[in-house]
């Protein structure tokens, strides 16, 4: 694990910052090597930090805690966008490992903790229906001409067909799609 001093998720816990972490907001991001940029770095912050803070802890009321960060991120970060797209990553990246632990139950994920996160969707789907327009001018992140026509709203149609579709997970696709 990483070292206590460098944890960002432990620091996030203990300043009941969850969110800012889950949004990357700087001291709260997680450093990794990446050719792109993002909000955060779901994937290594996720493996890294949130897997094995479970697996040494078992804290059940982590699970809650994490929800309901996601929710207060979509609810009150005043970056609405960069909210949507974390805590859509965060979402895919979750039910990415489920698939990954149901395939391989003694691989890497075999401890993941099984979370509801259809409460977190039905918020995602409402904010991407009514942040739309927003979203398609947003060029950030994936959202560059390199990877999008549509802005932000291209990637995180992908995420949400993929979530649904190929991960079994929560249905967040908008009603306008």
């Amino acid at each position: 694990m990483t070292d206590s001093l460098d944890n960002v998720l432990l620091i996030a816990l203990a300043d009941g910052a969850l969110d800012k972490f889950i949004v990357g907001e700087p001291f709260y991001f997680q450093e990794a090597k990446a050719d792109t940029k993002e909000p955060q770095n779901v994937h290594n912050a996720f493996d890294l930090l949130v897997l094995d803070y479970w697996i040494r802890t078992k804290d059940e009321t982590f699970l809650g805690e994490f929800a309901t960060a996601m929710l207060k991120a979509l609810g009150t970060y005043p970056d609405k966008n960069r909210a949507i797209y974390a805590v859509s990553d965060w979402i895919q990246y979750y039910h990415y490992c489920l698939t990954q632990k149901k395939s391989n139950p003694d691989g890497n994920y075999r401890e993941l903790f099984e979370m509801d996160t259809d409460g977190i969707a039905g918020t995602l789907k409402h904010e991407l229906e009514v942040n739309k327009v927003e979203l398609i001018n947003d060029t950030r992140w994936a959202g560059e001409s390199w990877n999008s026509k549509q802005g932000l709203w291209e990637p995180l149609m992908r995420m949400a067909l993929g979530v649904r579709d190929k991960f079994e997970g929560p249905d967040f696709v908008p009603n306008n799609l």
